[in-house]
């Protein structure tokens, strides 16, 4: 989830297979006078760069010297810590 000063874009991830993803873009403005100015204004160079940032990924992970789980400990922990906490509001 990326949010703008003009609203919000998804990055969603879709496993293909064990060595493919295709990632769709979901953007939902509810200023539009801000979306062409400030912070997110040049969003598909972004969307861009969060693509070739999950391609990098997914070579990481099956790099012969990944040796741990599907989160990294040194740059994703507020992801993980994200995805615990929607699995406990979905399981309640």
């Amino acid at each position: 989830m990326n949010f703008y000063p003009w609203g919000l874009s998804l990055n969603v991830v879709y496993p293909i297979g064990p060595e493919r993803t295709r990632v769709s873009f979901l953007s939902y403005v509810w200023d539009k006078d801000r979306q062409q100015s400030g912070v997110g204004a040049d969003l598909h160079r972004v969307e861009m760069e969060d693509e070739e940032v999950v391609e990098s990924v997914q070579r990481g992970v099956r790099s012969r010297l990944y040796d741990r789980g599907r989160y990294s400990p040194r740059r994703e922990g507020g992801t993980h810590h994200f995805h615990k906490l929607l699995a406990r509001f979905l399981n309640e």
